[in-house]
């Protein structure tokens, strides 16, 4: 028995009577220790028999347990339970299930099971108001109305039906969640929400069996109750109420799990919900002596939580005598590169003092700024686990398998196909890949085009799998080992569950193996990330041979959305000696010696909700009156979405604070806050509301500052780390390169002897001129452009050269985005369904530079002509053809009255004046005229840009004889300069948008000119 000397906070609520009682705990007061001294003090002393304690997590329940068992005076363990919220619904209904129809063999799904039956669901049903172009998302959509629907104890049927676009959209989700039901019940299986929306019938309906589980304990005592939701309000109340001995224990300033369904409202109104025998409201005692952290944090911890308007006088939380000062540290820097070279130098300083790693975190608001300080301690050789999954993907050795699962589930990923070959394993370079792409590009033929299946292209892998030879004999070696790999693994994925298709990918690449060769911290580092992606995929496969591998990949990419949620069971910290990289949702409940919270900067963190839970404008949201909670909710005008903004932001902002107060108090002796002016933004960031809180508290230590932002930075990149000695190039091998570019000398100076080095020049020189000269290609292939290159060639030579000739990177482009999601839903509507997995980027003729929309294009497309319009061809594909160049083309829509055609582009922007874009409806035209499209032929024809981007604006062109003559000489013009490679730079406005300006000189001084 381990002999605890509790405060007269603690002492009270261990003594207190057998009667309801809601215990108000602050963060780091021994919450968990309390509740163990209370339920062995009954237990010893005899007052009661058996109790059940119910906790969130296994590892929380564990620990409960072990507690307890620590401090029996007998060794009688079976006379306390514990569970957790939803094992104990699970053991009800494995015990009495029968009644509600519930077999004991049902077996319970994870959050990842359950989003592949969902997408089997979705994919059953037709649709008319949901868009279908990101079936991920739609899928999200469901997993989330179908857990408000689980939280408030309602099933599809019970949802009241709303009017308007919304309302239809949600009928459309409930149906699919009416099928998704129906396979569950199919296959025998139950999910979490099922648990205790079953259970609560099952009592409900059941009298007898409430008697019998109210018999079996004397006291329960409830943890972390902020966090439960209505349903299980209600499920505890209905077996616990009417007086019966609860004790809720809990922190309404850690309610920060509103985004899965914790409701406010429980744990404030626990007094009323849980009266003791006579009627009274429970009464509620606090503990406010913090045993976690130093006075420092604790001053700052209580003035965050006084801006959620809550804690003051008692409440506040309160230092143990022994305390020490402690730091509360700040740092401003111009770049979140800086930020990140900080931090770990300053973890470095807080190892070598004495802090171990595993006593390090960096607590982040974002997944989206994990990367940049992993890629910076790992640099500086520092051990790491990244507990989030979110970031999780963007660690080198987990986005190596994450691409590999990619190529397995989609082969025309061509980004994971590059990430493969061009990585550590097969070593291949650009040049070693220009085969390969000649090849697909030889591949396109007419029929290939001209189909209207909607059939992918040929893709790079396919290249691979049918080059045998590659120019350099190492690349043709890899070549044939990425063959005979991709093979064996494309076999594997068939029969084995993903988490075995994982361990065989790492095993075929020989990870393991070169894990153990790294560095001792790097190679923890690897383990533990990898181990964490594992966990991952284990936990999507429950049964054998399910689920598929497109929906886990399609879960992937949905974790690297900032909305997407987290399940809060796969949080799991590894007992490594290594810096945990986590964000604040995840900490929760967690503590180091040491806590750096970086980018606290403005919309950040605090951050800024782009949506907020309004039933009126999403449809994923439960309405309000179907919620148990509809009384704390805030009146919502459905007129009026501004009105309904100002409802729902102070819910909001509170929801912030919480969030801060909980990574505050995350740290017991050192808290660090920071930020940057840079991070990838186009505009410096400022310090947020919670910097500038910080940075007013008394004794704060300011380790850096920066006034200047200075001009932006090209790119925010993590520091690489040092590479090893060449003996070659003592600076290394490219500040060689640069010297030799710069000086064409500088070779030469290199040499220990000039005569050695002429000598070698000459050899070479004789060895060149004797070669012979290369036959001329044989049936050499046409080149290929798009109608799109036509454009951008008219706009400008230059801009055509650099991105179909020479290729250089380009930033992802929000009208690119935007233009494909409006030509997905504009095809949906006239199709009545779209491939969910074949559409890309590469579909459609999206030609750039469109002004920004300030409607909403989509809609104003369903309320315009062609929206109430049947086209007579959709996204038409067709290939114009000569000896020297093909042009690919594709026509979004064709519409025909009597024998007249009208061919239109659709437009997501808004309608600026561009010469060059007409260039776009000349080449669909003369598809029109020639016969590319078919045998048909219009008796008249004209062409159209619907533009939607601000309301509805046409510009249309009629076709004639003399129009196509001047059509046909401006193309024709185009693919001369292209084939006579006249890349000249033709600035103009363009240039505002261009994702070259960097590269050209012309470009810059435009721009100059004309700001």
């Amino acid at each position: 028995m381990t002999n605890i000397v509790p405060s007269s906070e603690q002492q009270a609520i261990i003594e207190y009577p057998l009667q309801p009682l809601r215990v108000d705990a602050g963060a780091g007061t021994g919450k968990t220790t309390t509740m163990a001294l209370r339920l062995a003090h009954l237990l010893n002393t005899g007052r009661v028999d058996a109790a059940l304690g119910i906790t969130f997590t296994n590892k929380a329940s564990q620990e409960l347990r072990e507690r307890i068992d620590s401090l029996r005076s007998i060794d009688d363990s079976g006379a306390v339970e514990v569970s957790t919220y939803h094992g104990f619904a699970n053991g009800l209904l494995g015990e009495f299930g029968a009644f509600v129809g519930v077999e004991r063999t049902a077996r319970l799904i994870t959050p990842g099971f359950v989003r592949q039956l969902m997408r089997d669901a979705l994919g059953e049903g037709t649709y008319t108001a949901l868009d279908l172009a990101a079936p991920a998302y739609r899928v999200e959509e469901m997993a989330a109305l179908s857990g408000g629907l689980a939280d408030n104890l309602a099933g599809p049927a019970d949802v009241q039906s709303t009017a308007g676009a919304v309302g239809e959209k949600r009928a459309e989700l409930l149906g699919a969640l009416e099928r998704y039901a129906t396979i569950k019940q199919r296959l025998g299986v139950v999910d979490y929400g099922d648990l205790v929306r079953l259970t609560h019938r099952l009592l409900a309906e059941t009298p007898a069996v409430v008697a019998q589980i109210r018999a079996r304990f004397q006291v329960v005592l409830l943890d972390e109750y902020q966090d439960t939701n209505p349903a299980q309000r209600e499920l505890l109340r209905l077996v616990f109420g009417d007086g019966f001995p609860v004790t809720a224990v809990g922190d309404a300033d850690q309610t920060i799990y509103e985004w899965r369904g914790a409701s406010l409202e429980n744990f404030a109104e626990f007094p009323a919900h849980f009266p003791i025998t006579d009627g009274r409201p429970a009464e509620t005692l606090p503990l406010t002596l913090n045993r976690r952290s130093d006075t420092q944090i604790l001053q700052t911890a209580n003035a965050i939580a006084a801006r959620i308007g809550r804690r003051a006088g008692d409440y506040e939380l309160k230092a143990r005598p022994e305390a020490i000062t402690g730091e509360v540290g700040l740092a401003w820097f111009r770049t979140a590169t800086d930020e990140a070279e900080w931090m770990a130098n300053t973890i470095i300083e807080a190892e070598t003092a004495g802090t171990p790693w595993g006593e390090i975190a960096v607590i982040f608001r974002k997944n989206a700024q994990i990367p940049l300080v992993r890629s910076a301690l790992a640099a500086a050789g520092i051990p790491v686990q990244v507990v989030s999954l979110g970031g999780l993907l963007h660690v080198p050795e987990v986005a190596d398998l994450w691409a590999w699962l990619r190529l397995l589930g989609d082969p025309a990923d061509g980004a994971a196909f590059l990430r493969v070959m061009l990585g550590a394993h097969f070593q291949l370079g650009l040049g070693d890949l220009v085969p390969l792409a000649d090849w697909v590009r030889a591949q396109g033929t007419e029929s290939d085009l001209t189909d209207d299946s909607e059939a992918p292209g040929f893709s790079l892998l396919e290249a691979a799998l049918e080059l045998e030879k590659l120019p350099r004999p190492s690349a043709t070696a890899a070549l044939g080992r990425f063959r005979q790999l991709y093979g064996q693994l494309v076999e594997d994925a068939q029969g084995v569950t993903l988490v075995e298709l994982c361990r065989r990918v790492l095993s075929g690449l020989g990870v393991w193996i070169e894990v153990e060769a790294l560095e001792e911290a790097a190679a923890r580092s690897a383990r533990l990330n990898l181990y964490r992606f594992l966990d991952l995929a284990e936990s999507w496969s429950p049964l054998e041979g399910r689920p598929s591998l497109p929906a886990f990949l399609g879960y992937l990419e949905t974790l690297l959305d900032e909305s997407a949620p987290e399940e809060l069971d796969l949080a799991r910290v590894a007992d490594a000696d290594a810096v945990t990289l986590i964000t604040v949702h995840r900490a929760k409940g967690l503590e180091w010696d040491v806590v750096f919270l970086p980018a606290v900067v403005v919309d950040t963190f605090p951050a800024r909700l782009r949506s907020f839970d309004d039933p009126f404008s999403h449809p994923r949201s439960l309405p309000y009156p179907d919620r148990l909670d509809a009384g704390s909710l805030p009146v919502l005008d459905p007129d009026d979405a501004t009105a309904r903004k100002a409802a729902l932001r102070p819910r909001h902002e509170d929801q912030e604070w919480r969030t801060a107060y909980v990574a505050a108090t995350r740290a017991r002796h050192r808290l660090l806050v920071s930020g940057a002016y840079w991070y990838s933004q186009k505009k410096p960031k400022k310090p947020s509301v919670l910097f500038d809180l910080v940075a007013d508290m008394p004794g704060v230590v300011h380790h850096a500052t920066c006034d200047d932002p200075g001009a932006r930075p090209e790119t925010v990149t993590a520091p690489t780390s040092v590479p090893a000695p060449d003996p070659h190039f003592p600076d290394g091998w490219e500040a060689a390169l640069r010297s030799a570019a710069t000086d064409p000398s500088w070779p030469a100076a290199q040499m220990t002897s000039r005569a050695a080095y002429d000598d070698q020049v000459n050899q070479l020189s004789l060895v060149l001129d004797s070669l012979p000269e290369p036959a001329p290609e044989e049936g050499a292939v046409p080149t290929t452009t798009s109608v799109s290159g036509l454009v951008t060639y008219a706009t400008c030579p230059k801009r055509f050269y650099w991105s179909e000739v020479d290729r250089l990177p380009r930033r992802p482009a929000p009208w690119l985005k935007r233009g494909v999601e409006l030509h997905r839903k504009i095809e949906l509507h006239n199709r009545g369904v779209v491939p969910l997995d074949l559409a890309d980027d590469a579909t459609y003729d999206v030609v750039p530079d469109e002004a920004e929309p300030r409607d909403d294009a989509y809609a104003t497309f369903q309320e315009s002509r062609f929206g109430q319009t049947k086209p007579r061809a959709v996204e038409a594909p067709f290939l114009l053809a000569s000896d020297e160049m093909r042009i690919r083309g594709r026509i979004d829509a064709i519409y025909e009255a009597e024998g007249a055609w009208e061919v239109v582009d659709f437009k997501s922007g808004r309608h600026r004046p561009d010469p060059a874009r007409i260039v776009q409806l000349q080449a669909y035209a003369v598809a029109v005229d020639e016969g590319a499209l078919g045998a048909d032929r219009p008796e008249s024809l004209s062409v159209t840009f619907a533009y939607f981007g601000d309301g509805l604006e046409e510009v249309s062109e009629t076709v004639d004889d003399a129009w196509l003559t001047e059509a046909r000489g401006r193309i024709g013009g185009i693919l001369e300069g292209i084939a006579d490679e006249r890349f000249d730079t033709a600035p103009s406005t363009a240039c505002h948008h261009c994702d070259f300006t960097k590269f050209c000189e012309a470009g810059k001084a435009w721009l100059a000119e004309n700001p």
